[in-house]
């Protein structure tokens, strides 16, 4: 199964590229023809094509601006939706855990959610669309952490206020003795 799988997706792979470098013949062709006519039946291959690098017959200006071609284009692989999975029916959690980002979800927490895989580090349970999410600082502020994205994680909110109570964040923002 797997031989067939690999063999499969290299066919695929195979047959897009082939159909890549048709489409840039293709676009080849017509610029041909347009310079051909711009040129009163004359091409002139010195003032539309040039070498770019390592690519030779590259449409491009003198300044170095080039027409991209199909090929260069890299193959993106996608996931498939699960099931009938929607954006529009508020399963907030796994649309910003499959692609980091939802309309009404605060994109910090959207990204975090794709960083934890939708999993909350304290208690180890999936976040689901009714949960109530804080962001958290992994090293408090209070004790020296600081507010950027590598000291930030998502957490339940009950899981945030034991981890609270219990990582001394709250001692240095009260008195220690009042009187």
């Amino acid at each position: 199964m797997a031989i067939h799988l690999t063999a499969k997706s290299k066919i695929i792979a195979g047959a897009f590229l082939l159909n890549q470098g048709k489409v840039d013949h293709l676009i080849y062709n017509k610029l041909r023809a347009w310079a051909k006519i711009r040129g009163k039946g004359r091409i002139n291959k010195d003032k539309y094509w040039r070498t770019v690098g390592n690519k030779n017959w590259c449409f491009s200006t003198e300044d170095g601006l080039e027409l991209f071609t199909h090929s260069s284009t890299p193959i993106v692989r996608h996931t498939k939706v699960k099931g009938e999975a929607s954006p529009f029916n508020g399963d907030w959690t796994y649309w910003s855990k499959r692609r980091g980002k939802y309309p009404k979800t605060p994109k910090r927490v959207s990204r975090l959610i794709k960083k934890q895989k939708g999993i909350c580090p304290h208690c180890g349970l999936y976040f689901t669309s009714t949960d109530s999410v804080e962001v958290d600082h992994i090293q408090p502020t209070s004790l020296g952490g600081k507010d950027i994205y590598d000291n930030l994680q998502l957490l339940h909110k009950h899981c945030h206020d034991t981890k609270t109570a219990n990582d001394g964040s709250l001692i240095k923002n009260h008195d220690k003795n009042p009187f």
